[in-house]
């Protein structure tokens, strides 16, 4: 059986302001977990997962360290 990849795009937040990302993983991380984004480890704030039907299948808030 092919493990299910999750399509994710993630918020990066920063002092004064914010970027976005793509990632694919094989599930949604939880509050306080890192998370490996183009700007190096962040912390996951907020994720959720998105409606069938949606471009992506989860949507990720995180911060630098």
């Amino acid at each position: 059986m092919i493990p299910q990849v999750l399509r994710c795009i993630v918020t990066i937040e920063g002092p004064g302001w914010t970027d976005l990302d793509e990632v694919e993983l094989a599930e949604l991380p939880g509050e306080g977990e890192p998370i490996q984004t183009k700007f190096g480890l962040c912390l996951v704030t907020h994720a959720d997962r998105l409606p069938d039907g949606e471009q992506h299948d989860g949507k990720i808030v995180c911060r630098l360290p």
